[in-house]
């Protein structure tokens, strides 16, 4: 069984701007097919240069050759979504789950409530992630969505045991 990854905005500024260490384990695992690769389509809202427009910035066109990554959509926005992106319309239940995660994570982003919402609503299995918004709350969100978040590094110890003990 494949484990399916998503990865916050920030594990691309990891790779492109900062240390790549464990991203590159994380790529090298997905091309090994030990693991799924997938980023939700607020990458995009979170990468835009407010001067050039939505996805046109040198970080979203670095991200556009990123090996073996697949994209889930979120919740429609009219203010960020785009047709045909895999964002999608929400139910009342789905409002609640949104406005959920957006209590047990104070103070975060519309984006990030958005990525941890597409990756829940996806079934995937562990979100990735060096922001603090997650990080922080990480006990809560896993007591109420049953949502594993683990920072770049400890994912790789957990993903490399799971793979172990399979």
């Amino acid at each position: 069984m494949t484990i399916e990854i998503t990865f916050d905005t920030n594990c691309f500024f990891d790779y492109f701007e900062r240390d790549p260490t464990h991203i590159k384990r994380l790529i090298d695992l997905a091309i090994d097919g030990e693991i799924d690769l997938a980023m939700t389509t607020r990458v995009m809202a979170d990468t835009l240069d407010k001067s050039k427009g939505p996805g046109i910035s040198r970080i979203w066109q670095q991200i556009q050759s990123f090996p073996q990554l697949n994209t889930i959509g979120t919740d429609f926005r009219l203010d960020t979504s785009r047709l045909n992106s895999g964002d999608y319309l929400v139910s009342t239940r789905d409002v609640e789950i949104i406005d959920k995660i957006a209590s047990l994570m104070p103070g975060a982003q519309t984006e990030d409530i958005d990525h941890l919402f597409g990756h829940i609503n996806a079934g995937r299995d562990i979100f990735i992630s060096s922001d603090n918004h997650f990080l922080n709350n990480k006990k809560k969100l896993y007591k109420e969505f049953g949502v594993v978040i683990l920072n770049p590094e400890d994912s790789i110890v957990e993903i490399e045991n799971q793979i172990a003990s399979s």
